[in-house]
């Protein structure tokens, strides 16, 4: 979410390109400026009342703070420095992508490398323009939050919001992290009883249909291997599945706040942000930049960091877009495929560009070849 407020782009462009002095203006807010952004984000959430709970765009009817109370934050300076205003329509990105970024390890990393701050000087005496991140980042993501705040996620009954994450990807997803605790033990959670526990192999079905038809696409003599029924069948398959999930508004608020969180520390490795230059770990990509962080505070990232930050963006606009219910209908499922938009000539097609992206990089993360449907 926080991405979307210093992107260099309009907010319905594909993709997201970060504006470098906009971010670091974002990281040197007070942190109350930056909950009220929050707050606000709430507050102008996509919403349309003709759609049920848990859709897309009316994701929860949760209440934000009462005005009497937003009216207190500093909504002015945040207007001037354009990061939100009254005209704003607030969407954020899918679970998926909290479930991508935080696979890459990264969160763990920012924690110890926040640690280590806090604790001496190993990491030497951090940059004054520093001071500010670690100030927001402490205050925001390593602290209980404020009552009543919509991020406020945790409890007596929810203590460890690194558990409320992983249960939240498991009853979405049927996945867990890819690593678990600091001495390699499985972290404790609640798994759930009710979960998408196929979405697994029906979304690889799914990739694999859609490379058929993308191989297929070109083809002008013989007999095309397309099968539009097939692909529309798994579309509405995941469909249903993380529709059920999102009866009446369930999981939004935690989806908001995770997908929050994990923009933060994103944001912090797109460019040579202020922690970057601060533990001197400058890079070209946030995979080089996380990889020398992480190995000044001595902790591990996951080897295939590089694909799940290549597929965190894509993957999440596919999802969205599949919830939406936009590939339930056979005569739609070409615009997954076709290399041009039908109604307008020549010009390219950003879901076909997205789903190859998304084949490639869930082969390359997985190790298993979403390439290799063969028709008998």
């Amino acid at each position: 979410m926080f991405r979307r407020f210093v992107s260099a782009t309009p907010q319905n462009a594909t993709g997201i390109f970060i504006d470098p002095q906009k971010a670091e203006g974002l990281f040197r807010l007070h942190p109350l400026e930056l909950s009220a952004l929050i707050e606000l984000s709430w507050e102008f959430r996509t919403w349309y009342e003709d759609l049920p709970l848990g859709h897309p765009q009316r994701r929860s009817d949760i209440s934000e703070l009462p005005s009497y109370l937003l009216n207190k934050f500093p909504v002015a300076n945040l207007n001037q420095k354009k990061f939100i205003t009254a005209n704003t329509t607030v969407g954020w990105d899918h679970l998926i992508y909290a479930y991508l970024i935080e696979n890459t390890c990264l969160y763990e990393v920012f924690r110890q490398v926040i640690y280590e701050y806090r604790h001496g000087e190993r990491l030497g005496v951090p940059l004054a323009s520093n001071q500010h991140w670690l100030r927001n980042t402490e205050e925001l993501f390593f602290r209980d939050a404020a009552p009543f705040s919509i991020y406020s996620v945790s409890s007596y009954i929810r203590p460890d919001q690194g558990a409320s994450r992983r249960n939240a990807y498991y009853r979405m997803f049927g996945m867990d992290l890819n690593h678990g605790t600091r001495d390699n033990k499985p972290y404790p959670y609640e798994k759930p009883v009710n979960a998408n526990r196929e979405f697994v192999s029906t979304f690889e079905e799914f990739l694999k249909e859609v490379w058929v038809a993308i191989a297929n696409f070109g083809n002008t003599s013989g007999m095309k291997q397309t099968d539009d029924a097939t692909i529309s069948l798994l579309a509405r398959r995941l469909h249903d599945m993380l529709r059920t999930r999102r009866i009446n508004g369930n999981l939004s608020q935690e989806e908001f706040w995770f997908v929050s969180m994990m923009s933060w520390f994103h944001l912090s490795l797109e460019f040579d942000s202020p922690i970057v230059v601060s533990v001197r770990a400058e890079g070209s990509n946030e995979e080089e930049r996380l990889k020398k962080i992480a190995n000044q505070v001595k902790m591990p990232v996951h080897a295939k960091a590089n694909y799940f930050f290549r597929l965190a963006d894509p993957l999440s606009r596919l999802l969205t877009q599949i919830e939406i219910g936009t590939y339930n209908d056979p005569i739609t499922v070409s615009a997954l495929y076709a290399d041009k938009i039908p109604a307008v000539t020549g010009a390219p097609n950003e879901v076909e560009k997205d789903m190859r992206l998304i084949i490639n990089y869930w082969s390359l993360a997985t190790d298993r070849n979403m390439k290799d449907k063969v028709r008998s």
